[in-house]
């Protein structure tokens, strides 16, 4: 078999050094968007959830409070409170104020399209009228809790910053009054947000890390088998490129060597048969092998087409065409396994097995193998030639046993190689049955 190239160790050591080199810095880039992605989604997602829980204890405190003051604000006309209504709604609201569950409260009574302010722990405030959105008074006197963001205006003045929610109920006062309790509710979003992704992306980044440092492997064999793969379909065209050229240069050598000498000859002798016609027999013998050698030229490039029954014949004649002469052992029937496409690939893959043989391996005897049984047909060729690793890509330049690999497995094949330095070769194909 043709072996691949002894490199030495500095000569594939760099392009494996500057491919793994770039291996490793795609798989940084990626890791770090990956990570950078994963960090953002758990940021982002901990903010929603955050702000989230702080609507919903807003509004559970909010309900908490309304549970202390409204029972006792409902038995009372809030247009008629007084002094002493203030103080006992202050001291309702004190235990929620000392620990920091409220920071405002708003007592509202609505006067027809607007609402005028009755009580606030403000006392600057009070008396102060507003109108309210029609959909949110329509939700508020439905029972719901309506948590809102603290406004940027005048009537806020006094309740400004980002750690705010307000949160409006309804209720009736003692005259029957639509009335409105307003809520102000601490909350530290961002503090929450920090602290949850302080305890969730650590180990989040960690497995990611952990992730990309066990698949590094993977991407580096990756990128092996595709620069592999690129060099095979380059040195693949080089080879067709070359192929063709030694075809042309050795139809032209045997041309110009063979045909042309004798046809050459011919046409002296033609040109002396006047004053000796006894040249003109042997030129026209001469003719005539010159027509032979030009159709064993033309034999060679156009080989005859090959099917499944005559499949051992056509492999003996491989076998004896070339030196040193191929051992032909054939056991079954291959038009019982074999259709025609599968009889011409085999015999294309040996003949280029041999051509490898004979050219490169340096083998003194070649043996070639057709065994059809239980639905297969197995194709070995066996020399004992200089041999090659066949874990090591090939000398560039030598990818037959490449071209063949890919060919038998478009069929569905299988190609084995055993081979060693200095130990000969072994390759064998096998093809499944047809249909």
């Amino acid at each position: 078999m043709s072996a691949p190239g002894t490199a030495g160790p500095d000569v594939v050591a760099g392009p494996d050094r500057r491919l793994l080199a770039r291996t490793l810095a795609r798989h940084a880039v990626v890791t770090a968007a990956a990570v950078a992605l994963v960090c953002a989604l758990v940021a982002a997602g901990v903010w929603w959830l955050a702000h989230a829980e702080a609507e919903r204890r807003a509004e559970e405190v909010s309900r908490r409070v309304a549970t202390a003051v409204v029972v006792g604000l409902a038995d009372r006309d809030l247009a008629t409170a007084g002094t002493a209504g203030r103080e006992r709604l202050l001291a309702d609201l004190a235990p929620f104020r000392a620990t920091g569950m409220v920071s405002r409260v708003k007592v509202w009574l609505v006067e027809g399209p607007t609402a005028r302010l009755v009580f606030s722990d403000e006392a600057r405030i009070e008396g102060l009228t507003r109108r309210f959105d029609p959909v949110l008074a329509a939700r508020l006197d439905g029972g719901a809790a309506v948590v809102l963001p603290v406004p940027d205006d005048g009537e806020h003045r006094y309740e400004h910053g980002d750690g705010l929610r307000e949160v409006f109920l309804g209720f009736t006062d003692g005259a029957g009054r639509p009335a409105r309790l307003e809520v102000y509710v601490p909350v530290d979003v961002d503090g929450a947000t920090a602290h949850a992704v302080g305890l969730l992306l650590p180990p989040a980044v960690a497995g990611m890390l952990l992730v990309a440092a066990a698949v590094l492997p993977l991407s580096v064999a990756l990128a092996r088998r595709r620069e592999r793969e690129r060099t095979e379909r380059r040195d693949a065209a080089l080879y067709g490129l070359a192929a063709g050229e030694l075809a042309r240069r050795d139809l032209a050598r045997r041309l110009h060597d063979d045909v042309l000498p004798t046809l050459a000859g011919a046409g002296l002798m033609l040109d002396l048969a006047p004053a000796r016609p006894e040249l003109l027999d042997r030129a026209r013998a001469t003719v005539g092998d010159g027509v032979v050698r030009i159709r064993s030229v033309l034999d060679a490039l156009h080989p005859a087409d090959v099917d499944a029954a005559g499949l051992p014949a056509a492999l003996a004649a491989l076998a004896a065409g070339g030196d040193p002469p191929a051992a032909v052992v054939t056991t079954g029937d291959p038009a019982g396994t074999l259709d025609d496409r599968g009889a011409v690939l085999l015999h294309r893959v040996a003949s280029e097995l041999l051509r490898n043989a004979r050219a490169h391996a340096r083998a003194r005897t070649v043996e070639v193998g057709l065994h059809v049984a239980a639905g297969r047909a197995r194709l070995t060729v066996t020399d004992d030639g200089t041999g090659f690793d066949p874990a090591r890509g090939p000398e560039p330049g030598h990818i037959g046993l490449l071209l063949v690999r890919r060919a038998v497995a478009d069929a569905s094949g299988t190609l084995e190689v055993r081979s060693a330095p200095d130990r000969g070769s072994t390759v064998t194909v096998v093809l499944p049955r047809r249909g």
